[in-house]
């Protein structure tokens, strides 16, 4: 006779995580039961329910935990080598690639997300914040380096995060897959790394105006 191998609470989420997460993908959110989950597991639905109290429940875990793995890699990307300048490019980058990739490339996956996005808003604006927070402190950390114009970092990190809507997004990147290309995205990136920088005060352009502004 076999005997199930018992887990700790935290590990026994974990394990319903994974195969909830590995149905929804193969079969889809919508058609995927709580039955079903158990039953990858070889246990009962109500041991399901000990550990969540619906499969929206579970959704809700996913689409954190789908966070969490997106927040670990930005910061990644943010506390790397290179300048604030090249590494704000480079997270607005990876970030449009991460979501395209982890989030989109599967219509099952694309459900699931939307429906988490639907059903639990909370995680979706403590993402937001997260994201606007990191784009602030990029910013004051190119402000510190001379890279940057003095500015309000928290309004314009604000803004960053507004201008990026289509490239992050789930189901905007789903919708407009041809438009948001890896190299539109990066051409949006230094488009909005450069309206941050110091004026150049060398160029024909600035001198011009200066000339214009002492006459």
């Amino acid at each position: 006779m076999s005997i199930r191998p018992r887990f700790e609470p935290d590990e026994a989420r974990e394990h319903i995580l994974d195969a909830a997460e590995a149905l929804f993908r193969r079969m889809g959110y919508s058609k995927t039961t709580v039955a079903d989950i158990a039953g990858a597991l070889s246990m009962s639905p109500a041991n399901i329910y000990r550990f969540f109290p619906s499969k929206g429940a579970i959704n809700d875990a996913l689409c954190r935990r789908m966070l969490a793995e997106l927040h670990a890699m930005a910061e990644g990307v943010a506390n790397g080598r290179g300048t604030a300048p090249r590494r704000l490019e480079d997270l607005i980058v990876a970030v449009h690639l991460h979501s395209k990739t982890r989030f989109t490339h599967q219509q099952t996956v694309h459900e699931m997300v939307a429906v988490a996005m639907q059903e639990n808003w909370e995680a979706v604006e403590e993402h937001i914040h997260f994201m606007k927070a990191l784009f602030a402190r990029l910013i004051d950390e190119g402000v510190a380096a001379g890279e940057f114009a003095v500015c309000d970092s928290r309004t314009l990190g604000d803004l960053i995060g507004f201008g990026c809507c289509g490239a992050f997004h789930p189901a905007m990147i789903a919708d407009c897959v041809e438009e948001t290309s890896e190299q539109k995205v990066r051409g949006l990136a230094r488009l909005l790394v450069r309206g941050l920088r110091l004026p150049d005060t060398t160029s024909p352009a600035m001198a011009s105006s200066d000339r214009g502004e002492s006459s």
